[in-house]
């Protein structure tokens, strides 16, 4: 099987995870929930570098070179994990930021209120982070095909 194919087949998969994780409320979900929005900038970048790596397999079967451009493909893919990563530290500082200021014991509202905030920080930090290894990864996947041996 020649590697756009596999490029294509790998694409193709992602799509159809997406459309079934939209199906299922995720993707509202993880929206919803990241405050900083850093996963929707990590799902962009995914599907515009995936659209590259797509684009350098084709430039590969006509016996272009790629090399300078692999490179570029790879830093995405780690750039793509720090973005999770700053999404988990923002997520960690909007989670315990204010929390804990405003919180009167005797009161349950404000208890309610700080557990609320709380509970949101802690979503956005975990779904940064779910998007970008997710997208990092299946990223990674479609650029071995691309290094690996022979057509």
């Amino acid at each position: 099987m020649s590697k756009v194919l596999k490029w294509w087949l790998v694409f193709c998969l992602s799509i159809v995870v997406g459309y079934i994780a939209h199906i299922f409320g995720w993707t509202w979900e993880i929206y919803s929930k990241d405050t900083t929005k850093i996963s929707v900038l990590i799902i962009a970048l995914y599907l515009i570098s995936s659209l590259f790596v797509g684009k350098l397999a084709y430039d590969q079967s006509k016996n272009q070179g790629i090399s300078e451009r692999l490179e570029v493909a790879w830093f995405i893919s780690d750039t793509m994990l720090t973005l999770g990563m700053i999404g988990t530290v923002a997520g960690f500082i909007l989670m315990l930021g204010d929390s804990f200021a405003n919180i009167d014991t005797n009161n349950p509202e404000t208890l309610k209120t700080a557990l609320t905030g709380m509970a949101l920080g802690m979503s956005t930090a975990l779904y940064t982070t779910l998007v970008g290894l997710v997208c990092s990864q299946t990223l990674k996947i479609q650029l071995v095909n691309l290094e690996s041996g022979k057509e």
